[in-house]
């Protein structure tokens, strides 16, 4: 894949949306999902037709997205202008989009 040429409102909004599923699943698996269970969040990568999954603990979720500048992603999916990677995990990479 690799980074996404321009600096694409949809793919910005895209990735809101991903957001905001995915923070509507945290919030019902922090009360049902144990603590050391994987929980698939959606892939906030800034491709509009990823279906890709990144498991991860809701605490690992938690601590990420805590930075609101800050998105989890497969390893090597698009980026838009403005995103690097930060950090590369065993099962993911974390983003930050510069918000400014």
């Amino acid at each position: 894949m690799g980074r996404m040429q321009g600096s694409n409102e949809w793919l910005i909004e895209n990735q809101q949306t991903i957001r905001s599923a995915n923070e509507r699943l945290q919030a019902v698996a922090a009360e049902v999902v144990p603590a050391d269970q994987l929980v698939p969040f959606l892939c906030e990568c800034a491709d509009g037709t990823c279906l890709g999954r990144v498991d991860m603990k809701v605490a690992e979720y938690d601590e990420i997205h805590s930075d609101r500048s800050r998105y989890s992603i497969l390893h090597d999916h698009d980026l838009v202008n403005g995103e690097a990677v930060i950090e590369e995990r065993a099962l993911f990479d974390i983003v930050s989009k510069d918000l400014g």
